[in-house]
């Protein structure tokens, strides 16, 4: 393996494209609350949301000096909120000391300052804060690059309530004990085989004694797809889709780990050939694409 220094991009915005029967871009209807206390966060709820009825809460985290309106419209998510009938949650990562928002979510990614803040506090706190708005039957995480690797904690943490995440081009701890003993949850692994920031095949910064490592893409499905009780050498291989505007057709290769699995749960990595750090997706479509996975 080779060494090389982090960098995590803020992220390209992409255009939408226009389709009549999916969410505007911006809908005037939603209900907006302001969250969190002294570090606020956005939560948006249907327009038409009726009080008692259940519904899922979505937290989204941006990636290492991106933003939550960055990473919304990348995702294309809470313009599906009165759509699909679910609120988000949009936080903010700390700022550090050149002033890039992080979470501090491995030994690998991103507390490069060793600020040391409990963002898994302050994400359980939003959890539990949202449920004065809205009465929910469970959250889900979705997450780019550090956002991943935050998803990926909150799930070594066992989140109250979490009920499935889903990561692009993130990963979790090296050490498998620091995940000891969490309780398993559906995930939904993406990466790109041509990552130069977070490698598919897992990594390492630093030299010598002092290297600090991440698990490569398969390896962190293997893993907890066994620690569930998957038999991991019954995963299945589904049939390839298209998600990316600029590779071929059907460049991203889904393999899922369902057999003998806890509780019914599943795991999927779905490799993206080619794929970049933040791929060029439609929003629209993979909006829909990952929130249909996760709800359902």
């Amino acid at each position: 393996m080779r060494s090389f220094r982090l960098l995590l991009a803020p992220l390209v915005l992409l255009p939408l494209a226009c389709e009549s029967d999916l969410p505007p871009t911006e809908d005037p209807g939603q209900s907006i609350f302001t969250i969190g206390g002294l570090r606020p966060a956005k939560l948006i709820r249907p327009l038409e949301y009726v009080p008692g009825t259940p519904i899922p809460i979505l937290i989204l985290l941006h990636g290492y000096n991106s933003h939550s309106g960055a990473i919304d419209r990348y995702f294309g998510v809470s313009r599906r909120v009165n759509y699909d009938q679910f609120a988000v949650i949009l936080p903010e990562g700390s700022k550090n000391p050149n002033g890039q928002r992080f979470w501090n979510a491995t030994d690998y990614c991103c507390d490069f300052w060793s600020t040391e803040p409990d963002d898994v506090g302050y994400l359980n706190n939003l959890f539990e804060e949202a449920g004065q708005y809205v009465t929910t039957d469970g959250v889900y995480l979705l997450g780019h690059s550090n956002g991943g690797f935050m998803a990926y904690r909150m799930a070594c943490e066992s989140m109250p309530g979490l009920k499935g995440i889903v990561s692009l081009a993130g990963t979790t701890f090296y050490d498998p004990d620091r995940c000891e003993g969490a309780r398993p949850v559906p995930v939904l692994h993406l990466h790109g085989t041509s990552d130069g920031t977070i490698w598919y095949g897992g990594g390492y910064r630093g030299s010598g004694a002092g290297n600090i490592h991440y698990p490569g893409a398969a390896q962190t499905v293997e893993r907890l797809a066994d620690r569930a009780g998957c038999d991991v050498d019954a995963a299945a291989e589904l049939e390839s889709i298209d998600l990316v505007l600029n590779l071929p057709e059907a460049e991203t290769h889904p393999t899922r780990y369902e057999a003998g699995c806890t509780g019914g749960i599943g795991l999927e990595l779905w490799t993206i050939e080619g794929g970049s750090h933040a791929p060029n997706f439609d929003s629209i479509e993979f909006g829909r694409v990952l929130l249909s996975w996760l709800f359902n």
